[in-house]
């Protein structure tokens, strides 16, 4: 069982190609993250226009890749059990968007965040290391959109939220029980859009005007999933 910590720099939002792509191996014992590998990262040609609002993030232009391999030669492993990640989801399409048909199961820093800490007013990587590790943040977070960076960054993200989550009352000591809070904590307790944005679905699912908005949401046909979980398990 391999667990990678994963994050990619793309092509932009919409049928991303990868520009980069970064990983660290890490095992959990006790509680504890366990660097197994350090952060390597590798660029790749995305074999298509890289978006203005992507090249201001990660300061990867065309001319920089234009002859480096395309990014279908990105390989992940078939022992690769886990892959961790700040909004996995999305770094997961860029890896199906290059050919990589494994599925590894997926644990979210951004999800254990918004459950652990719904008041936070970002939940996004650098926001978080902000709130944690002030001065690393301080520092090095000129650098957060290079992918090797925001390795580093998950990982000291993850091992905070991880002590968060246990003091909480949250018993997660290994991969598995990490996986398996991940996956509790991607079922929202609030709405974070629309007209009803920042109250609890539960609060909603008592009123008539909040189930019938919770209806609606269900027949969206791009609704998330998870938030659907929430929506079907409130009313």
């Amino acid at each position: 069982m391999t667990t990678y910590i994963l994050d990619t720099e793309t092509t932009g939002l919409i049928e991303p190609h990868m520009t980069e792509a970064a990983y660290s191996i890490i095992d959990l014992n006790n509680g504890k993250v366990a660097v197994l590998q350090e952060p390597r990262a590798k660029r790749f040609n995305p074999l298509k226009e890289i978006s203005l609002g992507s090249m201001a993030i990660s300061h990867i232009c065309e001319e920089d890749i234009a002859n480096e391999s395309p990014h279908t030669d990105f390989k992940l492993p078939s022992n690769v059990e886990y892959l961790v990640g700040h909004n996995i989801d999305f770094d997961m399409q860029v890896l199906h968007n290059a050919g990589v048909t494994h599925t590894p199961k997926l644990i979210c820093t951004f999800a254990m965040a918004s459950h652990l800490l719904p008041a936070l007013d970002s939940h996004k990587l650098v926001s978080l290391l902000y709130y944690f590790h002030r001065d690393i943040a301080r520092t090095q977070a000129k650098q957060a959109h290079a992918a090797i960076a925001d390795i580093y960054f998950t990982q000291l993200v993850l091992s905070s939220l991880i002590d968060l989550a246990n003091n909480q009352g949250h018993a997660i000591t290994d991969i598995a029980s990490l996986y398996d809070f991940s996956q509790k904590a991607r079922i929202p307790t609030h709405l974070s859009f629309g007209k009803h944005k920042g109250e609890a679905i539960a609060d909603l699912a008592s009123s008539s005007d909040g189930a019938g908005y919770l209806k609606w949401l269900l027949k969206q046909d791009s609704v998330d999933p998870y938030l659907a979980q929430a929506c079907k398990q409130a009313l």
